[in-house]
């Protein structure tokens, strides 16, 4: 199948799960919110690991890349779910989080990975900051 077919169930899947992530900003401790958040997380990922691979791959290199992804996700978590519990109501965090995230990665994979800056991604990243730009004069 096609990159694109797996890309839009991510896209469902990411916006159901910002709905659970919002639902449970009402906890008060962030900590714990993430703690729960990723173990519930690292459970679904055992029980899909053993499901479907049970693959063991033998590269140090990229299996640190995987942990320091893992653990930036996770600290990811942890700040969505504070902005989602003092911010003005997820359809404003949310898509700031999501735009802005996306913008900072337009960008360092220019700076990083020496990706091509096109007008397409430069028109982008414009109307990106245009979207976060709107969201917040709303408020």
């Amino acid at each position: 199948m096609s990159w694109i077919f797996y890309s839009l169930i991510a896209i469902g899947i990411v916006g159901i799960s910002d709905i659970f992530r919002k639902l449970a900003s009402n906890l008060k401790d962030p900590f714990f919110t993430n703690l729960v958040f990723q173990l519930s997380a690292t459970t679904f990922t055992i029980i899909t690991y053993f499901i479907f691979s049970r693959k063991v791959e033998n590269n140090p290199k990229d299996i640190v890349f995987a942990i320091l992804g893992g653990i930036t996700i996770a600290a990811f978590s942890l700040f969505s779910f504070k902005a989602l519990s003092t911010g003005p109501g997820a359809s404003v965090v949310i898509p700031v989080l999501r735009i802005g995230g996306i913008a900072l990665l337009v960008v360092l994979g220019i700076v990083v990975l020496k990706e091509k800056l096109s007008l397409q991604t430069f028109i982008g990243l414009i109307f990106s900051s245009i979207g976060i730009y709107l969201l917040f004069s709303n408020k």
